[in-house]
């Protein structure tokens, strides 16, 4: 019998600390090793539960102690994470901020030489496995349109050059029309979809979106138009806002947690 897989997670917030639990409850296959976090204590704290509580490390440390890191960090911590992750080289690393890997584009490339596979979950969009499919056919455009509560931006967002609160938002209000690269630029914390579409398709400054704050919609919504050679297709996906952190989508996490159970699946379906 195979080894279980050692599983390093870098980030205890709402999606790390769902996927650390995920991983103590058991994934057959894998063991969770080590956590970082930006508070030792916090995180001790916060692992102390586990069936098998695992080691807390520093970022720097981390990567020795796994064979797949997990990066559930924010954007701007990234870099420090994939220069530490190149110097040791696991197998995998598995990225949840994908915006990262456009911004920091050099990263990506030490990765890549020293071997590590990078993994990007779906998140929180719908149609991948479309997008994959119209690449090959000759893929022609990509569009991306998100809509979430404007609460989700914060208590208060840019229009037109003037801060606006997000309290005072009562119809749909056009944050941002641009390219994927831009837009994670401008929301690094809200649109990580944009960047893996992008990295999917067309490529960052190829990739239309359109950013909406809209009291409306029930959820995070996104949808995604395609149009390629093979014809046109629309994928919508409607998540609840993660409870502890309503930027992003409570999905994300269990897209995480999917990600890794398709590594050891014995049939691959849409992947």
């Amino acid at each position: 019998m195979m080894q279980p897989l050692a599983v390093a997670v870098a980030g205890l917030g709402s999606i790390g600390l769902r996927v650390a639990r995920a991983l103590d409850d058991g994934l057959p296959g894998f063991r969770l090793a080590a956590v970082a976090s930006s508070s030792i204590d916090r995180a001790q704290a916060a692992v102390s539960g586990f069936r098998v509580p695992p080691r807390v490390r520093t970022l720097e440390d981390l990567p020795q102690e796994a064979d797949i890191v997990i990066e559930c960090l924010p954007p701007s911590v990234f870099p420090v994470l994939a220069e530490h992750v190149a110097a040791h080289a696991p197998s995998y690393l598995l990225v949840v901020s994908a915006g990262a890997l456009i911004s920091v584009s050099e990263a990506t490339e030490r990765l890549e030489a020293r071997g590590v596979k990078i993994i990007v979950p779906s998140g929180a969009v719908a149609g991948l496995d479309a997008l994959r499919a119209a690449r090959a056919a000759g893929l022609q455009s990509v569009r991306l349109v998100t809509r979430k509560q404007p609460g989700s931006f914060g208590g208060s967002v840019i229009h037109d050059g003037v801060e606006v609160a997000t309290t005072s938002i009562t119809q749909p209000l056009l944050l941002f029309e641009g390219s994927a690269r831009e837009a994670v630029t401008h929301y690094p914390k809200n649109i990580n979809v944009a960047a893996t579409i992008s990295l999917a398709g067309l490529g960052a400054d190829a990739t239309a979106v359109e950013i909406w704050a809209d009291p409306n919609v029930a959820g995070n919504c996104h949808e995604l138009h395609l149009r390629s050679l093979a014809g046109e297709s629309r994928s919508t996906a409607i998540n609840l806002p993660d409870p502890n952190n309503p930027s992003s989508s409570a999905i994300t996490g269990f897209s995480v947690i999917a990600a890794l159970r398709r590594l050891n699946d014995p049939v691959s379906i849409g992947s």
